[in-house]
């Protein structure tokens, strides 16, 4: 997907943000964030934890982060400029498209803070200086990523000698919501089978073999579910990849998409149940 299917997503990004920062959360908690002298968000779409890890991180900790969108650049710049003006004004349900659009990048606020946000691919970092991180967070960014092996190259080299990465994958197959947009967009006639294959990293095995491929050490991995806050068919609940596909379909097939979803989304109800997603998190070490 390209820089335009990103930034059209950022316009939606509210409703979805706050379910994938649970991973993050407990990747910081594995990863002792509050220790680190400097600590990188790799992908960081609207930027969703960075007034916590500003509130939690050790003094004179530095925060950097970088997305391929600039409209989520431009997002979590325009959030954090306002928490940092007054940490209680920091919602982004708060923010106007006025202030994302006009956001200064280069406010003397960050520089101040230890603050850093900029627009960059995780394949190919050259902003950043080798051996600089104490820490790499890559919260369900990986899977996206053409060449995976040049972000896990890049990883590699601007983390500090000992290190830490963490990394957040989805379970395909444990992916509720995503196979449940699916069955409708198939039983619609939209698509003829699933749109995209989210990654070939598929596998506890296949993710702990890529990690020590490319040099990491002492890897923890382990599977965790999280509820989705899914509890109506609420446009902003719909992906980038079906997003597109529901933009070029006639009315009467969005129609009847909505309809097939809604049934699905009162049966889940039904149950007493939540939509669920599923990801293998991990954790490792650049070698000393």
């Amino acid at each position: 997907m390209n820089h335009h299917t990103w930034d059209a997503y950022s316009k939606s990004y509210l409703n979805i943000q706050k379910n994938p920062a649970t991973f993050q959360l407990t990747l910081m908690n594995m990863l002792r964030f509050e220790q680190a002298d400097e600590i990188l968000d790799a992908g960081c779409a609207g930027g969703q934890l960075h007034q916590y890890i500003l509130q939690q991180r050790k003094k004179n900790c530095k925060l950097t982060a970088c997305d391929f969108s600039m409209e989520m650049v431009k997002l979590a710049s325009a959030r954090m400029l306002k928490f940092l003006n007054n940490p209680l004004d920091g919602a982004i349900s708060e923010i106007s498209a006025q202030e994302i659009e006009n956001v200064d990048l280069n406010s003397p606020l960050f520089e101040q803070n230890k603050y850093k946000v900029f627009q960059g691919d995780v394949q190919s970092l050259p902003q950043l200086n080798d051996n600089q991180f104490d820490i790499y967070i890559s919260n369900m960014v990986i899977h996206l990523v053409e060449n995976k092996d040049l972000a896990l190259q890049e990883a590699f080299r601007v983390l500090k000698p000992g290190g830490k990465i963490g990394i957040v994958i989805p379970v395909v197959s444990g992916n509720l919501l995503m196979s449940t947009l699916t069955k409708c967009f198939i039983q619609a006639g939209l698509i003829k089978d699933m749109p995209f294959k989210p990654t070939d990293i598929e596998t506890r095995e296949d993710i702990i073999n890529f990690l020590y491929k490319h040099g990491f050490k002492e890897i923890v991995c382990w599977n965790q579910t999280i509820p989705f806050d899914l509890f109506d068919i609420d446009d902003n609940y719909i992906f980038p990849q079906f997003r597109e596909i529901l933009d070029k379909a006639s009315k009467e097939q969005v129609d009847q998409f909505y309809s097939l979803y809604k049934s699905e989304v009162q049966n889940r109800l039904n149950l007493n149940l939540p939509f669920t997603v599923e990801a293998l998190s991990l954790i490792a070490k650049k070698p000393l």
